[in-house]
């Protein structure tokens, strides 16, 4: 683990890294990807990758996922502009149908994101998910939409759908409870 936290004196780190990322081998992406991380918890500034690290979400293996989504997580404040165009890719994953595991990370990153800005475009998706089947998204999606603006839950209540309207009308501990 040590290995992704050694830092390199060369002056091109950054494009060694967006290359490794822009490549199509999916081992170099994955290891480029843990580096980038490594060197954003220790505080350097990797935003130049944004664009790069975002690529990596089109590659479908959980672990670049889960990586490419810690990213955005963390790096949304700081490039809100770029962060809007994550919202069709997080689109794309809340429609994958081949696993529940990687539409409840694409809820989970969409709560996590407190940019006001990209809030408004993650509305629609989430409201897509209410008739999902899994409970874990529905757990996640829940947490996810208290986490978003204070609109969320306004806009989520006035849609048409008597089943969408009973499921917000519940008090908050009895939505927590069937959830769980």
């Amino acid at each position: 683990m040590s290995q992704y936290f050694n830092s390199s004196s060369k002056r091109d780190e950054i494009n060694e890294y967006a290359k490794d990322l822009n490549s199509p081998n999916f081992d170099k992406k994955r290891e480029a990807l843990k580096k980038v991380i490594a060197l954003m918890t220790v505080g350097k500034d990797v935003s130049p990758l944004f664009q790069s690290v975002i690529k990596c979400l089109e590659v479908n293996d959980l672990e670049i996922i889960k990586l490419v989504y810690l990213y955005i997580i963390n790096y949304s404040r700081a490039k809100p502009d770029d962060a809007i165009m994550v919202v069709e890719l997080f689109r794309r994953s809340t429609k994958n149908m081949s696993s529940p595991l990687i539409r409840a990370l694409a809820v989970r990153t969409m709560g996590y994101i407190r940019v006001k800005r990209i809030n408004e475009y993650l509305i629609e998706p989430l409201k897509e998910l209410l008739a999902h089947e899994d409970p874990y998204v529905k757990k996640l999606l829940f947490c996810a939409s208290l986490r978003c603006t204070k609109s969320l839950p306004i806009s989520l209540k006035s849609t048409k759908s008597s089943k969408l309207s009973k499921r917000w009308s519940l008090k908050k501990e009895t939505l927590l409870s069937s959830l769980t």
